[in-house]
């Protein structure tokens, strides 16, 4: 009976691992359908210093849109700090649509952020979030994170 009950211990840790997410919720803002970040599987992620970030995030458009724009919110504790990617242009970076999109379209955004060398060895929370050119959130998640070497 012991044996039965330590496998069934055992089940329900591998399930909810596995159900793990790689990202969690903005309040109040759409969240992604799916997310994929190249070498994080449970949170928080480590990003190596030197790399680059990269995720696949699928979303659903809210509304209808011209453009968009990636805004990210690195945040340290308490601090906040506006990091501005290279490409300002999300539409750009869309992998299976094209600007201008409409609403319920469902596409993919490949996020490619740089981790640079110069940065600290440090915990933080990376808040992704896509708007519009009213500056409406399209999408918006997080990332639990560490820059590691």
């Amino acid at each position: 009976m012991a044996f039965l009950a330590y496998v069934y211990i055992m089940a329900v840790f591998l399930v909810a691992d596995s159900m793990q997410s790689s990202f969690q919720t903005c309040n109040g803002v759409p969240a992604p359908e799916n997310v994929v970040i190249s070498a994080c599987q449970t949170l928080p992620c480590s990003f190596k210093r030197g790399t680059n970030v990269m995720a696949d995030i699928k979303f659903r458009v809210t509304e209808n849109t011209k453009s968009l724009k990636p805004v990210v919110d690195v945040q340290l504790g308490n601090i906040h700090i506006k990091y501005p990617l290279p490409q300002q242009n999300a539409c750009k970076d869309l992998t299976d649509a094209e600007c201008p999109l409409d609403k319920g379209e469902l596409v993919t955004y490949h996020l490619n952020m740089p981790i640079e060398r110069s940065y600290p060895t440090i915990s933080l929370i990376i808040q992704l979030t896509l708007v519009d050119e009213h500056n409406n959130s399209q999408m918006c998640l997080k990332i639990p994170s560490r820059v590691v070497n």
